[in-house]
């Protein structure tokens, strides 16, 4: 389980209240609200493809097997806050999911009303921390080197990076930790992009 309060509050770059909390396998809803406020653009950072055109069916699917799998083989978390349009906005989410036992492929969403606003840093930072202290050893992402937004992000962890770059993307290892008998291998990293968080 994570290793701060089950719910953590901070506030955005322009004072908003942020409510951070462990994703749970009945938070598909607040999954699918988070993907649906995101544009094109950030959908394209995020999943390697635009994703303009997705049926509703297909958007709950995979939204319930990523809740359902932070029960299992991830762990996330899940940010919310209070808009002009109402309470309780989920506004971000961050995740990883274990590919072995030291490594975890990570993902972050912020819609887009919400970002440049620190939240992505915060959840992130934290994920990185929980990660650490799981006894994970590296972090893995596939990194659009447009996205700056994520450059930003990562560039900020107080963790070490490797970057591998492959034609217009980058792939990233965030160092968290030692790999104890383990060969530090090339990655083997094929990323299967997910539709949600």
């Amino acid at each position: 389980m994570l290793n701060h309060p089950r719910v953590y509050n901070f506030l955005t770059k322009s004072d908003q209240v942020v409510r951070v909390r462990p994703l749970q396998p009945s938070d598909a809803p607040y999954l699918v609200d988070l993907f649906e406020n995101m544009s094109s653009d950030s959908r394209y950072h995020r999943f390697l493809q635009t994703l303009e055109y997705i049926d509703m069916e297909s958007m709950w699917t995979q939204a319930e097997l990523i809740a359902y799998n932070s029960a299992a083989n991830a762990r996330g978390l899940i940010a919310f806050c209070d808009t002009a349009e109402r309470p309780d906005v989920p506004v971000a989410a961050v995740r990883y999911v274990r590919l072995n036992g030291y490594e975890a492929e990570i993902g972050v969403s912020v819609r887009d009303d919400m970002q440049n606003k620190g939240i992505g840093s915060h959840l992130l930072g934290l994920l990185v921390e929980e990660a650490h202290n799981e006894g994970l050893s590296r972090l893995l992402a596939y990194v659009q080197n447009s996205n700056i937004a994520i450059w930003h992000i990562l560039n900020r962890l107080n963790y070490p990076l490797s970057r591998r770059p492959d034609g217009g993307a980058t792939e990233v290892v965030i160092h968290v930790g030692d790999v104890d008998g383990c060969e530090d291998t090339a990655i083997d990293y094929s990323p299967e992009p997910q539709l949600i968080g």
